[in-house]
């Protein structure tokens, strides 16, 4: 009877534990079917694949210009890098790199 309960006990524990650490059943989204969810951090690297071929690129967060920019030793600007389909932007805004370093700056 005790090897039962202790069966029984583990096995609750660890069902407690999976569902505390995000591993047990997932309950339903509350996001409606269908709709993209739109994060600049899904697909990091990877341009969004734009049907209508209006695959855009833009910079953000422009720092200034530096002699040794990102893991390479030139003299460039390093920015924060963003692609996305020019028709459906808000939804395909995706991040391909957090620190792209734009060449040809002068430092003064």
């Amino acid at each position: 009877m005790q090897a039962k309960r202790l069966v029984v006990s583990l096995f609750a524990m660890c069902s407690l534990s999976l569902v505390a650490c995000g591993g047990g059943a997932e309950s339903e989204v509350d996001a409606p079917e269908g709709e993209a969810l739109a994060s600049t951090e899904q697909g990091i690297g990877i341009p969004p694949n734009c049907p209508n071929n209006d695959l855009i690129y833009w910079f953000e967060n422009i720092r200034a210009c530096v002699v040794k920019c990102g893991a390479s030793r030139i003299q460039a600007t390093p920015a924060t890098q963003y692609a996305g389909c020019q028709s459906n932007l808000p939804a395909t805004r995706t991040l391909i790199n957090v620190n792209y370093c734009i060449p040809g700056c002068d430092l003064q």
